[in-house]
């Protein structure tokens, strides 16, 4: 039976969507092949103690004991990255004849570039996953001086280049980050694979939108790149009379925003956390669902809130390049409305408007969300795809 590694820098329990995404690869790969999985120690959200997994799967689990970093310091995150990526190479420099293929998803950079080294020496072909876009994340919402950058960019670049250039496949989670890697990488554009992310989506009812009180909901992280702050400004900006903005989720700038919505005298702002397993449950008790990003930053991810939003059957406000795959699936989709990244006016007046729609036209919005995502966005159409193209690699 041939035999497949997959990498990954997070797993389950770790309730984040890359490391239920690689669970659910690694029991789709188990039908055919011997899977390894190889993993840290789980972090993810920092603060949280996990018990021992001791659940029985169709595949080997290796947990290793590299250095972790749940917390945002690109220092730690660099030293957890090259930590596991070290970790993970002597484990296959000592079992490189015994696996057919990697699946190279641990830490972006040091540690993928590390593993790429391995792959390329002992010709073991690989697919390398590609969420967010490094160097250049490293610089949006952020005042960062010409010269600092332009170093940045020199040393890293080269790294990031040489795991995409040796890779069997990239694999990508939209066309446009397809598109830009392509040109600022020079690499040809088939050797990226577009697979968007996918969720869950038996957890997703898409119930219908509830009466009373219009709720504006925000779920995910809160940290330097999901622009929340501009959400409370605008909506209290708005000033409805009838509407609440609930915020959930953890993050390093959640006090911060408790503290500007409470400097605001604004009641109708409410914070709160949610296990991954109560996101579909939350979402489906708001009647629009919001993100935001800084300007120049829409085109470097696809924010996995946004096929979650979809498949919950909501409208969706996003504030966001135009030019971004999260606006594109707006306006396919006809789901909700894309408004310019950094604007407090526009979204203050989206806030505005969507008030004073009635519910049956938030339905039939939020009836188009579901009806994209069920074609675009389940497990079943991206995981086929991806487990097609690996099938093709090995075989």
């Amino acid at each position: 039976m041939r035999k497949v590694l997959i990498i990954t820098g997070v797993f389950p329990p770790e309730p984040v969507t890359s490391a239920n995404m690689n669970f659910d690869l690694a029991m789709a790969l188990s039908e055919k092949y011997e899977v390894t999985v190889v993993h840290p120690k789980p972090t993810r959200p920092e603060g949280v103690v996990y018990k021992p997994n001791e659940e029985n799967y169709p595949f080997k689990c290796i947990t290793v004991d590299s250095y972790t970093y749940p917390k945002s310091s690109p220092i730690g995150r660099m030293r957890e990255s090259i930590s596991f990526g070290r970790i993970s190479a002597q484990f296959l420099k000592g079992h490189h004849y015994d696996f057919d293929f990697v699946y190279n998803d641990g830490w972006q950079l040091f540690g993928l570039y590390i593993v790429a080294k391995v792959c390329t020496k002992y010709k073991i072909p690989y697919i390398v996953p590609i969420q967010d876009i490094y160097p250049e994340c490293f610089f949006t919402n952020r005042k960062v001086p010409a010269i600092m950058s332009g170093m940045v960019n020199a040393l890293i670049k080269p790294i990031d280049r040489y795991y995409q250039k040796n890779a069997y496949k990239v694999r990508t989670i939209s066309d446009e980050m397809a598109d830009y890697l392509s040109s600022t990488r020079q690499i040809d554009r088939d050797r990226y694979l577009v697979t968007d992310n996918w969720q869950n989506d038996e957890d997703f009812t898409a119930e219908p939108i509830p009466s009373g009180k219009l709720i504006f909901g925000y779920v995910g992280s809160i940290n330097n790149h999901s622009n929340t702050e501009l959400l409370i400004k605008a909506f209290d900006k708005a000033a409805l009379k009838d509407a609440e903005l609930r915020i959930f989720g953890m993050g390093n700038r959640r006090e911060r925003c408790e503290e500007l919505a409470k400097s605001m005298g604004n009641d109708n702002i409410v914070f709160d956390s949610v296990a991954k397993s109560e996101v579909p449950k939350v979402q489906s008790q708001c009647s629009v669902l919001v993100l935001a990003l800084p300007k120049g930053n829409g085109g470097l991810c696809l924010p996995s809130k946004m096929s979650s939003y979809l498949l919950s059957g909501r409208p969706v406000i996003a504030s966001i390049d135009k030019d971004s795959a999260t606006c594109r699936y707006i306006n396919e989709s006809g789901a909700g409305f894309c408004i310019e990244p950094d604007d407090i006016d526009a979204l203050a007046n989206t806030f505005k408007n969507i008030s004073m729609m009635s519910k049956e036209e938030l339905q039939q919005m939020g009836d188009k969300s579901r009806k994209f995502a069920d074609l675009r966005l389940t497990r079943k159409a991206n995981l086929t795809k991806l487990c097609n193209e690996i099938n093709k690699i090995i075989q």
